[in-house]
């Protein structure tokens, strides 16, 4: 494993969650900020990890997906 590298880093740390974890290990917090740059914070489930980044379902009618067209930093 390359400890240099976020994502297989954050790999080990999920995979060890997953383990011990009683909870959903899975519930992340993400934030986001719309075109005024106000944030906004809620509960998503992530459901994989990639080179591209962290996925986590989505209603496409939601705040956060207007919030992530606007600003697709989070």
């Amino acid at each position: 494993m390359d400890l240099n590298n976020p994502f297989e880093l954050f790999k080990s740390w999920m995979t060890e969650a997953e383990k011990n974890e009683t909870r959903d290990p899975t519930a992340s917090s993400l934030a986001t900020a719309n075109k005024e740059g106000q944030p906004n914070v809620r509960m998503v489930l992530l459901k994989s990890i990639s080179s591209k980044g962290f996925v986590f379902y989505n209603n496409l009618d939601s705040q956060k997906r207007h919030d992530l067209k606007e600003n697709p930093k989070a």
